[in-house]
C-alpha cells in the first residue's frame, strides 16, 4: 500500500537532500518556502508551529540596509527603502528633546526556531542570518542609535520554554518577559533612573488558550494553542497598571506592545509588555502602540500626541520602539517623521 506523504514532509524530505548536496542556507530555505506557499500567508512548521511567509521574504532578503535596501524592501517607493537614514534621524530629533532612543526589533522566530520550520535542519542553522542582525545593530551604534539586542538572550533560552507563539505572530509570556527584563535592565542604568519614585507590583499566574492569528489566517481549522502568562498587579491596591501619560519613559510600537495587554482579540489584560515593564522598572510607563505596523503609523500617533499638548515630551528620558523586525524591508518604507510640530 502506498502511504500518503503531506506536502509538508515531501519538502523537508527535498531540502534536507538538497542542503546535503549542495548546502544552501537557511535564507535560500526560506525562500523556496515562500516560493511554494503561493498566495498563501502562512507556513506550516513542525509540531504545529506556523509561521508568517512575510517574515520569511525577510529573512530571504539578506542584507536590508545601504545599497541593499531597494532590492530587500518590499516598499514601492525605493527612496525610504533603507531604515538606517530614517531611524538615525529620529533617534538625534529625540536627543535634542533630551530623549534617548533604545531601538527593540522583534526578531523572527524562525531565526530561533529554525528547527521548528523544517525538522530536518540544525537549530543554529540561522547562524548567518542572525550575524546580518548585528551587523545591522552595529551600523546602528556607529550612527549614535542605541539598540536593545535580544538575540544572545532569545537563543540562550530557546529550549528552557516557548518563546514565541506556535500559531500566532507575537512572542509568548516567556518572551515578552526576556524583553521586559532586558528594556529595564538598560533603563535603570540612566542617571534619572534612581530618582524616580518607584512601587512594588505582584504577578500572579494566568492559564489563557488562544486561537493565534496565523491560525486563523490558514483557515481556523488548526487546534488551540494554550498559554502561561503573568498578570502584573500593584502589591499594595491589586489594581492592574495604567499608561502613564507623564511618565518619563515611552513604549512606541506595533501589537507587540499591545498584546496580551489591551484584551479583546489580543487574548488577556494586564499580561503584556507594557505591564512587565512597569513592574521591572517600578512605574507606569506611558504606552503608544498600535495596530499594524509599528514603523510609521507608531511615530504619527507619537507626533499627534505631541501636536495635540505643546507640554507632552517634557520630562520624558527615554522610548523603547518596539516592532516586528520584519518591518526591515516591510512595504511601508521608512519616511522621516518628525517627532512634534
Amino acid at each position: 500500500m502506498i502511504k500518503r506523504i503531506s506536502i509538508m514532509v515531501l519538502l523537508a524530505v527535498a531540502l534536507a537532500t538538497v542542503t546535503f548536496a549542495g548546502k544552501p542556507g537557511f535564507r535560500d530555505i526560506c525562500r523556496e518556502l515562500v516560493e511554494k506557499a503561493g498566495t498563501g500567508s502562512v507556513i506550516s512548521g513542525v509540531d504545529g508551529w506556523l509561521f508568517l511567509k512575510e517574515e520569511l521574504q525577510h529573512i530571504s532578503a539578506g542584507r536590508f540596509w545601504g545599497d541593499a535596501a531597494a532590492t530587500a524592501s518590499g516598499v514601492k517607493d525605493k527612496s525610504v527603502a533603507d531604515p538606517l537614514p530614517a531611524i538615525e534621524e529620529y533617534s538625534k530629533l529625540l536627543a535634542e528633546r533630551g530623549i534617548s532612543l533604545y531601538l527593540m526589533p522583534v526578531p523572527p522566530k524562525a531565526l530561533i526556531y529554525p528547527d521548528r520550520l523544517i525538522s530536518t535542519i540544525d537549530p543554529k542553522a540561522a547562524t548567518e542570518e542572525l550575524e546580518l542582525y548585528r551587523e545591522f545593530y552595529k551600523q546602528m551604534a556607529d550612527r549614535g542609535v542605541k539598540t536593545i539586542d535580544l538575540l544572545p538572550k532569545l537563543l540562550a533560552n530557546r529550549d528552557k520554554a516557548a518563546l514565541y507563539c506556535r500559531t500566532d505572530t507575537h512572542y509568548s509570556g516567556a518572551g515578552l518577559a526576556l524583553f521586559a527584563g532586558a528594556a529595564a535592565e538598560v533603563l535603570k542604568k540612566e542617571g534619572w533612573y534612581a530618582a524616580l519614585e518607584k512601587k512594588t507590583y505582584a504577578k500572579s499566574k494566568l492559564l489563557v488558550t488562544i486561537r493565534g492569528d496565523l491560525n486563523q489566517m490558514a483557515g481556523g481549522t488548526g487546534p488551540d494553542e494554550e498559554l502561561e502568562l503573568a498578570v502584573v498587579t500593584g502589591k499594595d491596591d491589586g489594581k492592574q497598571v495604567e499608561s502613564d501619560i507623564k511618565s518619563p519613559v515611552i513604549l512606541l510600537g506595533d501589537s507587540h506592545t499591545l498584546v496580551f495587554q489591551a484584551g479583546g482579540d489580543l487574548y488577556a489584560k494586564g499580561a503584556g509588555l507594557f505591564d512587565h515593564l512597569s513592574a521591572e522598572l517600578g512605574f507606569a510607563v506611558d504606552l503608544l502602540g498600535v495596530r499594524g505596523s509599528g514603523v510609521t503609523p507608531a511615530r504619527i500617533k507619537l507626533f499627534q500626541r505631541a501636536k495635540q499638548d505643546a507640554g507632552y515630551l517634557d520630562g520624558k528620558k527615554a522610548l523603547v520602539w518596539c516592532f516586528a523586525a520584519r518591518e526591515f524591508t516591510g512595504t511601508g518604507g521608512w519616511k522621516k517623521i518628525p517627532v512634534a510640530p
